[in-house]
Parts: C-alpha cells; sequence; structure tokens
C-alpha cells in the first residue's frame, strides 16, 4: 500500500515536471527562433542603409516630408526624421538643418551652404558608397524645402499644401520632359526602320509595278 501510495504521488509529480520541461523548451526554442528573425531583419535594414546607391530622387524626399508634416510633427523633427532614414548618409544635411533651427539660427542661415553642402572628406567618413554625384539631388531638394517651408517657419502656416503642388508641378514637368523624350525616341526609331523597309519596298512593290507596265 506504501508504494502504491508513492506512486501515485510520484506519477503525477513526474508528468508535471515533464510538462513544465516540455513547455519551457518550446517557450525558448520559440524565443530564440524570433531573436534570429529578427536580427536577420535588423541585419536587412543595415545593409539596406549601407547599400550602394547613385542617385536619390529629390521627389522621394519631398514625400517623405510631406508624410512626416501630415503626421503632425514639427519641421525640425520631420526634416530629422526623414534626414537619418536616408541610405548612405545623404540625408544628414537635414539633420544638420533641423540641428541649427532648434539652436536658434535664423531661417536663411540654418539653410546656407554651410549646413546644406558636405565635402567629400565628410561624405567620405559618413558612408564609403556616397559620392559626389548625390550632391546635385540634396541642392535641388534643400532649395525646394528652403523656398516652401519659409512661411510656415515664419508665420505657422500649414506647409502641407505648398509642397504637395509643389510635388505635383515637378510631376507634371517630368510627365512632359518624358513625353518629349519618348516623342523624339520614335523619331530616332523610325528612320532607321524606314531606310532598312525601303528596299524591300521597291523590290517587292515599285518593280513588279513598273515591269508590268513596260510590257
Amino acid at each position: 500500500m506504501e508504494s502504491t501510495k508513492q506512486l501515485l504521488f510520484i506519477i503525477p509529480l513526474f508528468v508535471v515536471i515533464v510538462w513544465q520541461w516540455v513547455s519551457l523548451k518550446l517557450e525558448c526554442d520559440s524565443l530564440d527562433n524570433r531573436m534570429r528573425f529578427n536580427s536577420k531583419i535588423m541585419l536587412f535594414k543595415y545593409e539596406w542603409r549601407n547599400s550602394k546607391v547613385s542617385y536619390v530622387d529629390p521627389l522621394l524626399g519631398l514625400h517623405m516630408i510631406i508624410v512626416s508634416l501630415r503626421s503632425g510633427v514639427a519641421i525640425t523633427r520631420a526634416l530629422s526624421a526623414v534626414g537619418q532614414v536616408f541610405p548612405c548618409g545623404q540625408g544628414m544635411w537635414l539633420c544638420s538643418v533641423s540641428n541649427a533651427l532648434l539652436a536658434g539660427d535664423t531661417w536663411h542661415e540654418a539653410w546656407s551652404s554651410t549646413y546644406t553642402r558636405q565635402d567629400d572628406f565628410e561624405l567620405e567618413n559618413k558612408s564609403k558608397f556616397t559620392n559626389r554625384k548625390n550632391l546635385d539631388s540634396s541642392e535641388i531638394l534643400a532649395r525646394w524645402l528652403m523656398t516652401s517651408l519659409k512661411e510656415s517657419w515664419c508665420y505657422g502656416s500649414s506647409p502641407v499644401p505648398v509642397l504637395s503642388a509643389l510635388a505635383q508641378h515637378y510631376e507634371r514637368n517630368m510627365a512632359n520632359i518624358a513625353r518629349q523624350e519618348s516623342s523624339r525616341l520614335s523619331v530616332r526609331l523610325l528612320l532607321p526602320v524606314g531606310l532598312c523597309f525601303l528596299p524591300s519596298f521597291i523590290c517587292i512593290g515599285i518593280l513588279p509595278t513598273v515591269m508590268s507596265l513596260m510590257r
């Protein structure tokens, strides 16, 4: 009887211990898999930010600023946030402008070439993949933001309508340029194709007609 009672006590205790061990093992495996997945995501984000990017469209930066401002953040916070997510350190000048505004500089001082332009040494320190060609898009975006956000910074008006109108105007201009270039390309392609088909047209269409008339 004593041995039976001991077995009846030990067996449930053993089952509970095994169950707890299996549950703990499954939780540890799940946590390990989750950590590996998160580490892969972080590695992917790091590789994306340090990947080689030859050009960043200023329209992309403008739309990112618009989205940030629509969320309700201040102009300085929007500039800093967008500047931090630009790949290859190409948006560090936005962070510099934001810091200058927070430090008390005037609007024109914050958007001067001291903050908006970076020399080759600074760019090389920020990322080894950034080159001098990327400064053109930065200068365009800086000119857009300096003129569009001035009224909002000085008088407190909403900057989103002005930026949206600027983005739409730029998109229309780019669409017109694309149509003009496509027209030029069609003309350039049509002339060689026409010259290639001209001998066959003469041999198949004109020569038989002339020979039939000469008989």
